[in-house]
């Protein structure tokens, strides 16, 4: 049995999405390694929308946030999308 919590039990646990401002998701895509146009491919957005994330033109909607959330809780999971 693992002993490392599951995506799904971590979100199970999680009451709200946290906030990603423009730093949070800066240091989410240094965390993951990844450019803006990664982090779209990824999140499934344009990378236009992630540069307006990362300069505060916009803010990401509940999904988006919530699949962060997730990529940063459990960045193995990444590797799990392209199999």
């Amino acid at each position: 049995m693992r002993n490392q919590k599951t995506a799904i039990q971590i979100i199970a646990g999680a009451s709200k999405t946290p906030a990603y401002n423009p730093a949070a998701v800066r240091a989410l895509m240094k965390r993951l390694d990844m450019n803006e146009r990664a982090l779209a491919l990824l999140m499934n957005v344009t990378p236009t929308k992630v540069r307006m994330w990362i300069t505060g033109a916009a803010q990401p909607c509940n999904l988006a946030r919530r699949l962060m959330q997730i990529y940063e809780q459990c960045p193995e999971i990444i590797g799990c999308i392209s199999e």
